[in-house]
């Protein structure tokens, strides 16, 4: 019987290597087969790819020809059953399309008789052992990788930053050209001062291309530390372990760069390019339309500018900048106070605020507990591997996890020690401020201007003719005014200063604004 048949070859690169499945034999094979039979040969394929699916650039050449000519192939022919497929659900929808193309496969080394019904079962087991070697083989690989990864070892793609290195045969990573560049966004980042953004603009000028979620994996990612994250495999849990690779940056810069990112440390950096120009944009509002005021330079026709703020719905709201900012200073001349007002103010809130900071305190003191637990567990670890009741690599596994908890719990500390309440800040800024306020605020940029506005007034302020219309004090500055029209009516200075002690207390719920 005549038939025309198609050659199908494959290998995958470790078949070819580990297991002699070789293209040139599989065609010596099928080419003999065919002659052996008088068959007609219409063309050879050759696939270099898995047979896991049948997503394979030769195999859709092949399903391409046969539906553009029908009837002028009978027959697929491979070596054997595995250079088919390794996938036995896929492999019977194949099969079945094909069937009703007519057109039917067969293997040289494992042929079928598909008139009986005995074929089924033969065909069954030719493909599904294929599949059960290759999922133990996947199963090995797996186990490998997880092996490796354990014992420090990097088995994927390198990240940003590092190359691939073998160290004693084992492999790893080293610091790329790239590296200086991850040092410094870490560093901006573990600063407070910049925003994520802002860091991955400033690469990007650098030449250095991340896009916004690629920065953010970049800076959560614990390789950077010179640790690899391990995830849950079979009875082992998610673990971060020491990588043989070295760091780029001290774990304490990569955990203060990830608080930085998460919002656990406040960002102190506020940019506004044109802040010392206009301080007071933001601050002001249009009483018609309630929206804020926005602020421009105007070139007049002798060439110079003039500033204003304004409204760009309305042309009734049209404010110099330099008769705001004269009428502003006068403001601030009125409300500032006595020494004598601010010493019994300070000792008052020290001793309010005081209490207010239990919850920053008792954060500390659960931190402080939690390492000395880990300090004498440390300790007991080294009792024991000392006494031979664990072994060297059980010791170092868990003397990893308790110092890298350590350094985590050392971190957190170190934030919270540092950081001021915004009680302490308000005392520590905001108080020898209001002593002489006008020369502060004069020498002060524009960002800090704003800030110290922000203290002193509860709302935007409305301006008509330039000046502003009303002062909506904030309570805290609303009580400084109550208490200096106090002293100045004062004949007794420790009757004052017994009855002034509920005035001074700023109602409740009040949290100072901080410069």
């Amino acid at each position: 019987m005549i038939m025309n048949v198609i050659c199908y070859k494959r290998v995958s690169t470790d078949e070819q290597r580990n297991l002699g499945y070789s293209l040139p034999q599989q065609e010596f094979v099928l080419k003999e087969y065919c002659r052996l039979r008088n068959y007609t040969i219409i063309d050879i394929y050759t696939e270099d790819y898995s047979a896991k699916t049948f997503e394979r650039p030769e195999w859709k050449k092949i399903m391409a020809y046969i539906n553009k000519n029908r009837k002028a192939v009978d027959l697929i022919l491979c070596v054997k059953w595995d250079r088919f497929s390794r996938n036995i659900t896929d492999a019977l929808i194949v099969i079945r399309s094909l069937r009703n193309l007519n057109v039917e496969v067969n293997t040289v080394e494992q042929p079928l008789e598909f008139t009986s019904p005995d074929h089924k079962m033969l065909l069954s087991t030719y493909l599904t052992l294929p599949e059960i070697e290759n999922d133990k083989n996947s199963e090995r690989t797996k186990d490998g990788m997880h092996r490796a990864r354990m014992s420090g070892c990097w088995t994927g793609s390198p990240p940003k930053g590092y190359k691939p290195f073998r160290l004693d045969k084992k492999p790893t990573l080293i610091p790329s050209e790239d590296a200086p560049l991850i040092y410094e966004a870490f560093e901006r980042m573990a600063s407070g001062g910049y925003s994520g953004e802002e860091v991955r603009r400033h690469l990007r000028n650098k030449g250095f291309y991340l896009t916004k979620q690629g920065f953010l994996n970049l800076i959560r990612n614990p390789v950077y530390a010179g640790k690899i994250k391990i995830v849950a495999y079979k009875n082992d849990p998610d673990q971060l372990i020491t990588g043989l690779h070295p760091p780029i940056v001290t774990e304490q810069v990569y955990y203060t760069a990830n608080d930085v990112l998460k919002g656990r440390k406040r960002n102190m950096k506020f940019g506004d390019d044109k802040s010392d120009l206009y301080p007071l944009k933001g601050l002001l509002k249009c009483p018609v339309h309630g929206t804020a005021l926005t602020a421009y330079g105007s070139l007049s026709r002798n060439k110079q500018i003039y500033h204003y703020y304004l409204c760009t719905k309305c042309k009734k709201q049209h404010h110099p900048v330099i008769k705001v900012h004269k009428h502003i200073e006068e403001i601030l001349a009125g409300i500032q106070v006595t020494a004598q007002t601010l010493n019994l103010y300070k000792r008052v809130l020290e001793k309010m605020f005081d209490k207010e900071d239990v919850v920053r305190k008792s954060e500390i003191s659960k931190i402080q507990k939690e390492m000395e637990v880990l300090e004498k567990r440390k300790a007991n670890l080294q009792d024991r591997f000392l006494d031979n009741e664990i072994t060297s690599g059980a010791f170092n596994d868990m003397m990893e996890k308790v110092n890298t908890e350590m350094a985590r719990l050392q971190n957190t500390l170190d934030g919270l020690q540092q950081e001021m309440t915004p009680y302490k800040k308000y005392i520590k800024r905001t108080i020898p401020m209001l002593k002489n306020i006008v020369e502060y605020y004069r020498k002060a940029d524009g960002v800090t201007k704003k800030k110290i506005l922000c203290c002193i007034f509860d709302e935007k302020l409305v301006l008509e003719n330039g000046r502003v219309a009303a002062t909506p004090f904030s309570p805290a500055v609303q009580v400084l005014l109550n208490i200096t029209n106090r002293f100045q009516r004062a004949e007794k200075k420790k009757e004052v200063n017994f009855d002034l002690f509920s005035e001074f207390a700023p109602p409740a719920g009040l949290e100072p604004a901080t410069l």
